[in-house]
């Protein structure tokens, strides 16, 4: 079966879909790799070839694999396992580094959402607003890196043709999941429409790598405004350059790259790790 999804996953990759004929020729294909996946996806044992891999990494590395909360199935623990070996990679290449707020940071990224959440609190009430401008800002960090690390974990995954029909499958939830959440704040009020925006660029990512990789394209369905398409397009180029040629260390690199196509390259640092030195919000 792992042949036929191959076979499939080409022919799909070569179909230019410019008329009637090549949609059907597309559809057509796209039947094909679905089912593929689907059947190699239910008769594999995934878990256990992930179990296999987190006892290789943590035998090269002589390390424990320690899973998120988040790591609820088999492909959220394979990117888990990847980013483990990445950081180790990084470390043994002298390549640690470290995510921060810095109080400077802090005050350039309140400059940006202070205005929109001061509207929503009584104005003897400063310290709720720099309370509610530390939380989304420490949501959208965590976010931000997540996404960031992923997707440099993804496309090292795609590298692994038999985990290619769980990525396959993961992704594509993955990105509806994110359609669907997108949609839903459309229509609910916001602490920050800055942030909100943030967000939801950030979010179409997974949509573009599927597209990549898979060239199955669900992008269009995020229906966001054409600033934010063109903004999250921007952000997968500049992660597209470094993809082909990843070395230890890039992911910071390409987390770097994100910051001012946002427009919030004052609001985070990304440096060398400084050993014996607390961080003042380090992420990783």
């Amino acid at each position: 079966m792992q042949k036929e999804f191959d076979q499939a996953l080409e022919n799909l990759k070569n179909i230019e879909v410019v008329d009637e004929q090549s949609a059907a020729r597309y559809n057509e294909q796209f039947k094909v790799l679905i089912g593929e996946t689907m059947q190699i996806v239910n008769g594999t044992d995934y878990d256990a070839l992930v179990k296999a891999k987190v006892e290789t990494a943590e035998k090269k590395y002589g390390a424990k694999v320690e899973f998120s909360e988040d790591a609820t199935d088999a492909y959220k623990k394979l990117r888990e396992v990847v980013r483990f070996e990445m950081f180790h990679e990084s470390l043994l290449a002298g390549k640690e580094f470290e995510v921060c707020c810095t109080e400077s940071n802090f005050a350039m990224a309140m400059n940006k959402i202070r205005p929109e959440i001061a509207k929503l609190v009584p104005e003897n009430q400063k310290e709720a607003v720099d309370s509610i401008g530390y939380s989304i800002y420490s949501d959208f960090t965590k976010f931000l890196v997540c996404s960031a690390f992923d997707m440099v974990a993804d496309a090292k995954i795609f590298e692994m043709p038999e985990f290619r029909p769980l990525q396959l499958n993961a992704l594509g939830k993955e990105v509806r999941t994110n359609v669907n959440v997108v949609r839903q704040q459309k229509d609910k009020p916001q602490k920050s429409k800055v942030v909100t925006d943030w967000f939801l660029t950030v979010m179409m990512l997974p949509g573009l790598l599927l597209r990549h990789l898979y060239a199955v394209s669900l992008v269009e369905m995020f229906a966001v405004e054409q600033k934010q398409a063109d903004c999250a397009a921007h952000l997968f180029n500049l992660f597209q350059k470094h993809k082909n040629a990843f070395s230890a260390g890039d992911e910071y690199e390409v987390l770097k790259d994100f910051l001012p196509p946002l427009g919030i390259a004052d609001c985070f640092t990304v440096r060398p790790k400084v050993k014996g030195k607390p961080t003042g919000g380090y992420v990783n």
